[in-house]
């Protein structure tokens, strides 16, 4: 396909600032939105949910135990990062054009999981390696979660992780099978796969 220069000079004005009237969504003149994770939603959640809670008073950290921290963490999460205090633009936008389309995954599951990681440990690498309409991928790199499990001599860390991405699949109106594969050599390399349901 070749540009018409001639078509172009008949442009007046940047083409992409014009506002089509009856647009679907219209720009809003002076309206700065918000894009970022606010690091006020990362001090909240670290606050109420700090990383010592993952492990029980008494020394004793089950998996059953670690199952309830993960759904606990994401439910506060959730409730903080939908809320009018915390929601951005972004997070909007997803559930906007969810609620147009029908197609709700992968994208409002995986703000949570992003919104998750952010959170809960801000400085981990971490990248999405596939994201279509029936897979999410999600790769950890040095997971320091994992680090702070094997520290308290727990080895399944995939537990936390997988209660937590339980709750934020069914907050995000998805039914997903989970698998979870963790690099043997203990190099804190991980990723959880979510493959869209049939139907789901």
């Amino acid at each position: 396909m070749t540009l018409d220069f001639k078509v172009l000079q008949k442009v007046k004005g940047n083409p992409s600032a014009e506002v089509a009237p009856g647009r679907r969504l219209k720009v809003v003149p002076d309206q700065n939105y918000a894009y970022d994770l606010p690091k006020e939603l990362i001090y909240k959640v670290q606050q109420e949910f700090p990383l010592e809670s993952l492990f029980n008073p008494d020394g004793e950290t089950n998996e059953e135990y670690l199952a309830n921290q993960g759904r606990t963490f994401m439910n506060l999460l959730i409730r903080e990062a939908d809320s009018k205090e915390f929601l951005d633009r972004t997070g909007e936008m997803i559930e906007h054009v969810a609620q147009q389309t029908g197609i709700r995954f992968p994208h409002v599951l995986e703000r949570y999981i992003e919104l998750g990681i952010l959170s809960l440990r801000p400085r981990d690498a971490w990248t999405v390696t596939e994201a279509t309409t029936k897979v999410l991928k999600v790769r950890s790199f040095n997971c320091s979660l994992g680090k702070v499990f094997a520290d308290q001599g727990i080895s399944d860390c995939q537990v936390f992780c997988r209660a937590a991405n339980e709750v934020a699949a069914a907050k995000a109106g998805t039914k997903v099978d989970m698998t979870h594969s963790k690099d043997a050599s203990g190099s804190g390399l991980c990723e959880i796969a979510f493959r869209l349901q049939q139907g789901g």
